[in-house]
């Protein structure tokens, strides 16, 4: 195989469902002394492989490729095009569906631990990368360090429990039983909060709080979904009174605290939600919340009525 060929058939190999750090190797001039080995993930290779113009060399792909001397991890390798432009395979499929079906709501966490600068820094890139209405991108992270800020964070939330307790009438013992925060453990504690409103029309004149609170939900959930896959547990607690959490880290009028986020290393992840393991609700099936043509009309049932 001509070397030059290599980016192309790597990118093939991509789009037919490899991921980029599938194990992979080149081997320069097959059995001559001149013979080198390049080994790691399949893009890094493609992005190292020199210009050769014809001259012979040998692909291997798969695990194997890992017991050879010469592998080394593969470094992050920016993509030549912009993301938007990138296709996926089945194997992108599946690992995000893993991801989405693997993300929990999570209240225990590891004390006494910490996150990397560098991961936190991408974490909350991924949480600027949402989604949102008119572009007007209106979330707000407060990272909170100070220890005293936190305790009184946790009175708040704690005062809030109380009162939700209060209303749930004879479910307040079974919910009083339940781990609703982890601000005490985490590893890092963000506020996601709504800035003052910037007058965006765009997208939002019928629906103008509404479309910010989604917005705000979006990046949350990026932030979520990013820290699952970095192993990290992230849990949202919205037990809290907005005015006092506001004043409390001295926010501007017109800002609102909406989500205070625990974020750090977990022993495990729950195998199913929270709550549902606790058996105070379960999971509806999708099938449930999907309607056609009309509120309430399964696609089956109006079929069947044709």
């Amino acid at each position: 195989m001509g070397v030059r060929r290599l980016a192309h058939i790597a990118a093939e190999l991509q789009r037919h469902g490899l991921a980029p750090d599938t194990p992979a190797a080149l081997v320069f001039d097959g059995t001559r002394e001149s013979q080198s080995v390049v080994a790691t993930g399949l893009a890094a290779l493609a992005a190292q492989a020199p210009a050769y113009d014809e001259r012979p060399g040998l692909l291997i792909v798969g695990e194997t490729v890992r017991l050879s001397p010469h592998y080394r991890e593969a470094e992050a390798v920016a993509p030549a095009a912009p993301p938007g432009g990138e296709h996926y395979g089945p194997a992108d499929r599946a690992r995000l569906q893993r991801l989405l079906a693997g993300r929990r709501d999570m209240r225990h966490f590891r004390r006494g631990q910490n996150i990397e600068p560098q991961t936190l820094d991408r974490l909350l890139q991924a949480a600027n990368q949402a989604p949102s209405v008119g572009m007007m991108q209106p979330w707000r992270y407060l990272r909170v360090r100070d220890a005293a800020l936190r305790e009184r964070i946790a009175d708040i939330v704690a005062a809030e429990r109380d009162a939700t307790a209060a209303a749930l009438g004879e479910r307040a013992a079974d919910f009083l039983r339940l781990k609703v925060e982890g601000i005490r453990e985490c590893a890092e504690l963000l506020v996601a909060a709504l800035p003052p409103d910037d007058g965006t029309v765009f997208g939002r004149r019928t629906m103008p709080r509404e479309m910010v609170v989604c917005s705000l939900a979006c990046s949350i959930q990026n932030l979520w979904l990013a820290a699952r896959v970095e192993n990290l547990g992230l849990g949202w607690v919205s037990m809290f009174e907005p005015a006092r959490l506001a004043e409390l880290l001295a926010m501007p009028a017109g800002a609102e605290p909406l989500a205070i986020l625990c974020l750090g290393p977990v022993e495990a992840f729950y195998a199913a939600p929270m709550l549902e393991q606790e058996g105070w609700r379960t999971r509806r099936p999708w099938q449930d919340a999907v309607y056609e043509d009309v509120w309430g009309a399964s696609p089956n049932s109006r079929a069947s009525s044709v």
